[in-house]
């Protein structure tokens, strides 16, 4: 199969890439659970990205904070305490800017693992006692525009660094995907992952387009019904592609809602069993909240035989390390 191996790197060359991601992740057979599941499983440790608490959120991180500085910011301001706005405060550490987050609920109610990682890299935290969109909205208003008062030049984060410059992240790590094929002569014909807050989809979609990889994209929902999770993907590479001047394709946009379980950041019966196989056959430690949902997924659809004989199965584990801080 033909790859366009040049193409992505060509469209992403005029953002501003910090590279906080030690890239290439690893992607490699998961020999045991191949076995078990009769099935070519592969996985790309997007775990083991390098920076702060790694995941995929890093990735995002690399194109938003090259934005940032592209735009002579000093201060980040973004909401909820996340694996991205803990990322995002390792990632203004290190370049100089000043990091302010929106924390929904009592401090006395935050993870104090959370508290403690905030607070060694001197973020300033601001809590939302009243858990509603719209009180949570004032205060980050209200905060913008003290911020601003003070003269400080501000670049807004959006709270899962899902947006048109977030998304190059993915785009970028589907290169990663694209040159490994290349490489050892292995084409996926489907890709699996947790998606949630939207960029990383999006961002796979735009660079399967972009490449001419040719390959199936499945979304595990994390938090969402399918319908509004597709229309939510929609149009972030709708956006994001209109900003690259590139064609996409809605019909290609796949959502799995059926292993969400109880909720957003609540574990399922099915994601803690499947972390357990991913810990007991391969040594891979996935979370309840997200990456194990995904692999309940993965598993599920083995098993059921939803997956066609010989196919190439690449199972993407976007880390976060959620089951430490929630």
């Amino acid at each position: 199969m033909k790859y366009n191996t040049i193409a992505i790197a060509d469209k992403l060359k005029r953002y501003l890439n910090t590279n906080f991601t030690v890239g290439p992740t690893p992607i490699y057979k998961l020999e045991k659970l191949s076995n078990y599941l009769n099935n070519n499983i592969y996985i790309m440790r997007e775990d083991l990205t390098g920076f702060g608490l790694g995941g995929n959120k890093v990735r995002k991180l690399d194109y938003l904070i090259g934005d940032a500085l592209s735009k002579d910011a000093d201060t980040l301001l973004t909401s909820k305490p996340s694996s991205f706005s803990r990322n995002a405060a390792f990632a203004g550490k290190v370049y100089g800017l000043d990091v302010h987050i929106i924390i929904p609920g009592k401090e006395k109610d935050h993870n104090q693992a959370s508290k403690t990682l905030f607070k060694q890299l001197d973020a300033h935290l601001y809590y939302v006692p009243e858990n509603s969109d719209q009180i949570i909205a004032d205060e980050y208003r209200k905060v913008l525009n003290k911020l601003r008062k003070l003269g400080r030049k501000i670049y807004e984060l959006h709270p899962g660094g899902s947006d048109t410059i977030g998304t190059l992240g993915y785009i970028n790590a589907f290169n990663e995907i694209v040159q490994f094929s290349q490489r050892n002569h292995i084409h996926f014909n489907k890709i699996i992952h947790s998606t949630g807050s939207t960029a990383t989809q999006a961002g796979l979609l735009l660079g399967n387009e972009i490449s001419n990889y040719r390959t199936q994209i499945i979304g595990m929902a994390a938090s969402q019904p399918a319908d509004i999770q597709i229309k939510r993907i929609l149009a972030l590479e709708e956006a994001t592609a209109n900003m690259l001047g590139i064609p996409f394709d809605s019909s290609k946009i796949i959502v799995e809602d059926g292993f969400i379980g109880p909720g957003y950041a609540i574990p399922s019966e099915g994601g803690t069993q499947a972390s357990k196989i991913f810990a007991n056959m391969e040594g891979i430690m996935l979370d309840d909240v997200y990456s194990g949902k995904a692999a309940a997924g993965l598993i599920d659809y083995a098993l059921n035989d939803k997956f066609e004989d010989n196919e190439n199965i690449l199972f993407i584990h976007t880390g976060g390390n959620a089951g430490l801080f929630y």
